[in-house]
């Protein structure tokens, strides 16, 4: 019997995609960063950090972020979604005519 593959995201991506998803649902909501960061409890000045991905948040802040904003954990779904799409992605090679100066 094979064991099921876990995909491990590495911990600066998964820091983007959080800060990505906060960011999203501030601007989709219209919050301030201190509205924002009073319903999850923090100061203003962490939850930039966050919206950054320049610092982890705990797990209680998490819990406290999902229950503020539902839609976090769906922001973060389309994130790791539009990460795998632009992975698919070819390069579109295409031969431009050159333009021709005024004559």
């Amino acid at each position: 019997m094979d064991n099921p593959q876990i995909s491990v995201v590495s911990r600066d991506q998964l820091l983007a995609d959080i800060g990505t998803a906060l960011l999203q649902v501030k601007n989709a909501r219209g919050l301030s960063l201190p509205t924002m960061a009073e319903q999850i409890g923090k100061s203003d000045d962490q939850l930039a950090r966050y919206i950054a991905g320049d610092m982890e948040m705990g797990v209680v802040a998490w819990v406290n972020a999902l229950n503020a904003f539902p839609e976090l954990s769906d922001r973060m779904e389309e994130t790791a979604a539009d990460r795998a799409a632009k992975a698919r992605q070819r390069p579109l090679d295409l031969d431009l005519p050159t333009r021709r100066t005024a004559a």
